[in-house]
């Protein structure tokens, strides 16, 4: 039986601008547990990598927003990708010229807290029918990992730890 609850860690800053430029549809990269090395060793979901692990994610960022690290990769990974997804977004229409660059001033200008960590809890029944198993190819390691593109707002809590 799966686990009744998805787990996804995500920066402030994505939550705002899914909020304001994408309708409030969110885009969660997730897992069936929050921490995979709480999990019976000898589980599948305990193989999860430290890159896909809510956990360890969550970790990272909280101390890189605490240290206020400017060579964290965890957050210079997501400013690449919210940068990437603006420009996505107006290829596509989705947003104009200037709310491209009303994104890419808010990633460019963000403050260390709008980098910090919250976990997204995902009840599983809300969300079976769009949730997609990531590719073997591209997962960190052997552990299950999904994707829920088209997430409601209404559909998950948000949790600071």
């Amino acid at each position: 039986m799966a686990p009744p609850l998805l787990y996804s860690t995500n920066v402030f800053l994505k939550l705002l601008i899914c909020e304001r430029f994408a309708g409030d549809l969110h885009y969660a990269w997730c897992s069936e547990c929050f921490d995979s090395t709480s999990l019976a060793r000898y589980t599948l979901s305990a193989q999860l990598a430290p890159t896909s692990n809510p956990a360890d994610i969550y970790r990272d960022l909280q101390k890189a927003v605490a240290r206020r690290d400017r060579h964290s990769y965890k957050i210079n990974e997501q400013r690449v990708s919210l940068k990437n997804l603006a420009l996505q977004w107006e290829t596509t229409e989705q947003v104009t010229t200037q709310e491209k660059q009303e994104i890419i001033y808010m990633i460019d200008n963000a403050d260390f807290s709008d980098w910090r960590p919250l976990l997204y809890i995902i009840p599983r029944a809300a969300v079976e029918d769009r949730l997609k198993i990531v590719p073997p190819e591209k997962r960190a390691s052997l552990g299950p990992e999904y994707i829920v593109a088209n997430l409601k707002r209404s559909e998950f809590d948000v949790l600071e730890l």
